[in-house]
């Protein structure tokens, strides 16, 4: 199996919060209206009920001159951690493909 850390990956709305919100001093509200999208958008991501979707990393990418990518990779190492946690024992019972 692939190497995963052993602790959860920070979820991208701890940036979010710490980063953008608190480091700026904006609120989820004035996020949500720069972003286009709701204060309970803003609110279920920074913390972490909603996961960074490719529209929303479009926007945070615009908006943090950022890439995309990088929150939608943020996202994913979160996504596969869970993912790791919760099928781990059925992923380690198949038997991988030999190449001949």
């Amino acid at each position: 199996m692939m190497f995963l850390p052993e602790t959860r990956p920070t979820h991208p709305g701890v940036f979010i919060r710490e980063d953008i919100l608190e480091e700026f001093d904006l609120t989820q509200e004035a996020l949500a209206q720069r972003l286009g999208v709701s204060r309970r958008s803003v609110n279920q991501l920074v913390n972490g009920r909603l996961s960074v979707t490719a529209a929303i990393a479009l926007r945070l990418g615009k908006f943090t001159n950022t890439s995309p990518q990088l929150w939608l990779n943020l996202q994913a190492a979160v996504d596969l951690w869970d993912a790791t946690q919760a099928i781990k024992k059925d992923v380690e019972r198949i038997n991988p493909l030999v190449m001949a």
